[in-house]
C-alpha cells in the first residue's frame, strides 16, 4: 500500500509537470525557434546542468510512461492523462518515432483490461498518438494495432459507457487520420452505425427511450460516422444517401438535443456530398424533411430549456439553408499562435466536421498542432509550417522591464505621491 501511495504521488507530479509545460507555439513570451515536427529545434535554452528544455520535457514523458505500468489503477490513469497532455502541448513526432511502440502497448493494455476512467484515458492517448504521427507511415501501423481493440471495446455491451463513448470518437478520428484502405473505412463505419442504430425506431415505429449515458454513446457513434463520411467519394455517398437520410430523419424526433443536432448536421453533410455527384439531387421526402427542419429551427416549446432551444435553433437554421437554398454557412477561424496567425475558411460541412473532431482531440494543443504538425496542416491544406516564430516581436516584449510594485522603493514613492495629491472631496467648496 505505501508503494501505491508513493507511485500515485509521482503520477500526480508527472501530470502536473506535463500540464504546466507550455508549448513554444502557444506561449506569447516564448521566443524559442520552432521547426514543425522536429522536436530538437524547439529547445533553445538549457539549464545549469546542460539539459535542454526539450530533453527535460521528454524525460518527464518517459517518467509518465514508466508510471503507466504500475499496479495501481489510479497511478496508471494519472500517467495516461499526463501522456495525453504532453502530446497535446507539443509536436513530439521525432521522439515518438523511437517510442511509439511502447505507447501503443500502454494504450492497448489499458483498453483491454482497464475500466472506466483508465479506458477513457487510454482511448484519448491512442487518438493523440496517431495524430502526432499522422505525417509518417508509423501512424498506420499504430492504427492497425489499435483498431481491433477499439472495435471490441466499443461494441462490448458490458463495457463502461464512458469508455465506449471515448472509443467511438477515437475509432473515427484514427480511421480518418491513418486509414488508407476503403474496406477498413467501411468496416469502421459499419461498427459505428451498429452502435447508434440503437436509437433508431423499433418495429412499432416508436423511438426508444434510453438513459442519458446511452444516448451520449449513440451521439458519439453518429458523430464519428459523419466524420468518416468525409472519406467516402461523393458517388458512394450518393448511392447510400436515401437510406441514411431516412435514418437521420427518424433521429430528428429524439428527445436528446445533442443527438438531434448531430442528426441535422448529418442531413446537411449527406446533401452536400450527394449534390457534388448530382447537383439536382433531392430526397423523395424532402418536403416533409424541410418542414421538420424548419420546426426545429424555430422551436419555442417551453418544455425545452432556454439554452437547449437557443443551441438547437442556431444549428438547424444552417441546416435549413443547406437543404433548401443549397447554401453552406461559411465560418472563418484564426488558427496558430499570436504572431503566426492564419485564417482557416470552413466553407463546407465536411471541413466543419473535421475541424470539430480536431478541436475535440487536441483541446488546449490545437494552436500548436495546427501550426507545426504537418499531418494536421495537410488535412486543411494550410501549406508548409512556419520555420520559426517572429523573434523580434518576442524580444521587444521581453525587453520591457516590469515595475515591481511590491518593492520598498515603489511603496515609498507611492506614499509620497499620495501625500501630495489633492483630496478632491475635502477641497471642494460651495458658493453661497
Amino acid at each position: 500500500m505505501p508503494r501505491d501511495k508513493k507511485a500515485s504521488k509521482r503520477a500526480a507530479a508527472a501530470a502536473a509537470a506535463a500540464a504546466s509545460s507550455q508549448s513554444p507555439g502557444v506561449d506569447d513570451d516564448d521566443v524559442g525557434s520552432v521547426t514543425s515536427d522536429h522536436t530538437e529545434s524547439t529547445a533553445q535554452y538549457s539549464d545549469d546542468e546542460g539539459v535542454s528544455e526539450i530533453e527535460a520535457y521528454e524525460n518527464k514523458v518517459k517518467e509518465a510512461m514508466d508510471l503507466a505500468l504500475e499496479k495501481s489503477v489510479h497511478t496508471r490513469t494519472n500517467a495516461l492523462i499526463a501522456l495525453t497532455t504532453a502530446l497535446q502541448k507539443r509536436v513530439l513526432t521525432v521522439f515518438l518515432l523511437d517510442n511509439y511502440q511502447t505507447l501503443c502497448d500502454l494504450a492497448e493494455r489499458s483498453l483491454r483490461k482497464g475500466r472506466g476512467p483508465e479506458q477513457v484515458a487510454a482511448a484519448r492517448l491512442a487518438a493523440l498518438l496517431v495524430l502526432s504521427l499522422s505525417q509518417v507511415a508509423e501512424a498506420e501501423e499504430v492504427y492497425k494495432n489499435l483498431c481491433p481493440v477499439l472495435t471490441v471495446a466499443l461494441t462490448d455491451p458490458s463495457g463502461p459507457l464512458a469508455g465506449r463513448q471515448e472509443c467511438a470518437y477515437t475509432l473515427a478520428t484514427t480511421t480518418f487520420l491513418a486509414c488508407h484502405d476503403l474496406a477498413d473505412v467501411t468496416a469502421a463505419m459499419n461498427t459505428l452505425h451498429s452502435v447508434f442504430a440503437g436509437s433508431l425506431p423499433k418495429g412499432n415505429g416508436e423511438l426508444p427511450n434510453h438513459p442519458p449515458a446511452v444516448t451520449a454513446l449513440h451521439t458519439a457513434a453518429l458523430n464519428g460516422f459523419c466524420l468518416l463520411l468525409c472519406l467516402i467519394s461523393p458517388t458512394s455517398v450518393y448511392t447510400m444517401a436515401n437510406k441514411l437520410l431516412r435514418e437521420m430523419f427518424d433521429l430528428l424526433g429524439c428527445s436528446d438535443v445533442e443527438l438531434r443536432i448531430q442528426a441535422g448536421e448529418g442531413v446537411a453533410l449527406l446533401y452536400e456530398a450527394a449534390r457534388l455527384h448530382d447537383p439536382n439531387y433531392y430526397w423523395n421526402r424532402e418536403r416533409e424533411l424541410c418542414s421538420v427542419l424548419q420546426d426545429l429551427a424555430t422551436d419555442s416549446h417551453k418544455f425545452r430549456g432556454k439554452k437547449e432551444r437557443k443551441q438547437q435553433r442556431a444549428s438547424f437554421r444552417d441546416v435549413v439553408r443547406t437543404v433548401k437554398e443549397e447554401e453552406v454557412p461559411c465560418e472563418q477561424v484564426s488558427v496558430g499562435p499570436q504572431h503566426q496567425r492564419q485564417e482557416l475558411m470552413l466553407d463546407t460541412w465536411s471541413l466543419k466536421a473535421q475541424y470539430a473532431a480536431l478541436c475535440r482531440t487536441l483541446a488546449q494543443g490545437l494552436s500548436t498542432h495546427i501550426t507545426f504538425n504537418i499531418g494536421v496542416r495537410d488535412v486543411f491544406s494550410l501549406g508548409p509550417p512556419p520555420l520559426q516564430l517572429d523573434r523580434n516581436i518576442g524580444l521587444n516584449r521581453r525587453g520591457q522591464k516590469k515595475i515591481n510594485r511590491e518593492s520598498a522603493v515603489s511603496k515609498a514613492r507611492q506614499m509620497a505621491r499620495n501625500k501630495n495629491r489633492d483630496n478632491r472631496a475635502a477641497a471642494k467648496t460651495y458658493d453661497d
